[in-house]
């Protein structure tokens, strides 16, 4: 098993069944995503999106991953779940 960093975006290829660990501010550019990963695991796409304090969303089928500051902003992870990726 290895810690793996990936930058956040909306579609993310991963090892499957990476452990997300933490999602942080790296620098003012980067938002990154640590998981723990099995190297050698076939990869896998998984979706994700950013919701903003305050942004009406539907909860439904996703998963909370972490909340990071960006100045004043402060930002919401969340992995959508059962989304059909290709």
């Amino acid at each position: 098993m290895e810690i793996w960093k990936f930058k956040v975006e909306n579609i993310i290829e991963m090892p499957k069944e990476a452990k997300i660990i933490t999602v942080q501010q790296q620098d003012s550019f980067n938002t990154c995503i640590w998981a723990i990963v099995d190297p050698e695991a076939e990869k896998e796409k998984r979706m994700f999106s950013v919701i903003g304090t305050g942004e009406d969303f539907d909860p439904t089928k996703r998963k909370y991953i972490g909340t990071w500051q960006d100045s004043i902003f402060v930002w919401h992870l969340f992995e959508i779940i059962d989304f059909p990726i290709k």
